[in-house]
């Protein structure tokens, strides 16, 4: 990620946008207007450096194909930084008609060979490795110790409001990159507040 032209990639831009990134939505206001359930990325095979997404992978009708757009024009080892509604929120997320797929801590893993990609039979070059996942607590369960939140998230509805994940691309499986997971938190939160309204 040292050239000297980077592109970043702020998908689902339509409330608001990322100076400095291509702004991609289906309103007319992006700076790329398009359905990204159907249409290809206009960018080359290996040719972006960051894609960010906040809540908008659940809106997506073709999930699947907008990941694997992803994946085709990130380099080996560009950032894919998420943000989705998780899964057990029942009072925004599951009673959304307009939220169409569900996420947790371990819907990236089956990108990843080494966890679950291959348990559904499932044929694509797609290969992201996890560096991090972050839970936003609802009110007092995140003060709660460790254990007794894991339990909580885990048996109980309305303990998470959203997560945030952070995915390296992975395109030579022999020579994965390693990235710390703190500094890519840091670079989430960074393009999160960095968002501006139209």
């Amino acid at each position: 990620m040292s050239d000297t032209a980077t592109i970043k990639l702020n998908l689902g831009a339509s409330q608001t946008r990322i100076p400095g990134f291509v702004n991609i939505d289906i309103v007319g206001k992006a700076d790329i207007s398009m359905d990204l359930g159907k249409d290809r990325l206009p960018f080359e095979n290996d040719s972006v450096d960051v894609v960010f997404s906040h809540h908008t992978l659940e809106h997506i009708s073709d999930y699947l194909f907008c990941v694997s757009e992803v994946y085709r024009v990130l380099k080996h080892g560009g950032h894919f930084l998420i943000g989705v509604p998780y899964v057990t929120l029942t009072e925004y997320n599951l009673v959304n008609p307009y939220h169409l797929h569900n996420f947790n801590e371990f819907s990236f893993d089956f990108f990843d060979p080494d966890i679950l990609k291959g348990s559904a039979s499932e044929e694509n070059p797609v290969h992201f490795k996890k560096v991090f996942h972050r839970f936003h607590y609802m009110g007092k369960f995140a003060l709660l110790p460790l254990p007794i939140q894991n339990w909580c998230r885990r048996h109980l509805l309305n303990v998470v409001r959203e997560i945030d994940l952070g995915l390296v691309t992975v395109k030579s499986p022999k020579d994965i990159p390693q990235i710390d997971p703190q500094t890519m938190i840091v670079e989430y939160t960074e393009y999160l507040q960095s968002r501006i309204p139209y």
